[in-house]
């Protein structure tokens, strides 16, 4: 019942502050996360990669590299030092050309994010780690 009412009044808010808005551009998008971990073989363990901050350091500086496309990618931490978090470069407008780029631009960051991994690493679209906090298995 709270939350419903709630929900009603920020609806209500949001939709007088934006009534009159007029010819304003619809833009959107989305964002993929990724957990970066390592896969031990030998030991049969998966454990989590702590590089995240290292990976998508050098990912937004390649990124430079490729501001003359039209499609690009953005990196930035998500809150785990094990997570990477990915969105376009350029937002989706309300066209339907735009659905096009979006898994397009899926396939780039994936692309883009592995060849950032070492041999050992896997980076699965994980938004948790199943075995954090199991004694002796989270890495």
């Amino acid at each position: 019942s709270y939350i419903r009412k709630a929900g009603v009044r920020q609806f209500i808010s949001t939709y007088n502050r934006v009534k009159d808005l007029k010819g304003d551009e619809l833009l959107w998008g989305d964002e993929t996360e990724y957990g970066v971990f390592i896969l031990d073989e030998q030991n049969k363990k998966i454990r989590l990669s702590l590089r995240a901050k290292e990976i998508m350091d050098n990912l937004n500086e390649k990124e430079g590299t490729h501001m003359h496309r039209t499609e690009g990618c953005n990196w930035v931490p998500e809150y785990g030092a094990w997570m990477v978090e990915a969105t376009p470069m350029r937002p989706y407008t309300g066209f339907t050309t735009d659905l096009l780029r979006v898994e397009r631009n899926m396939r780039l960051r994936r692309k883009r994010l592995l060849t950032e991994l070492r041999e050992d690493e896997v980076a699965p679209t994980f938004s948790t780690f199943p075995l954090l906090g199991a004694m002796g298995d989270d890495g």
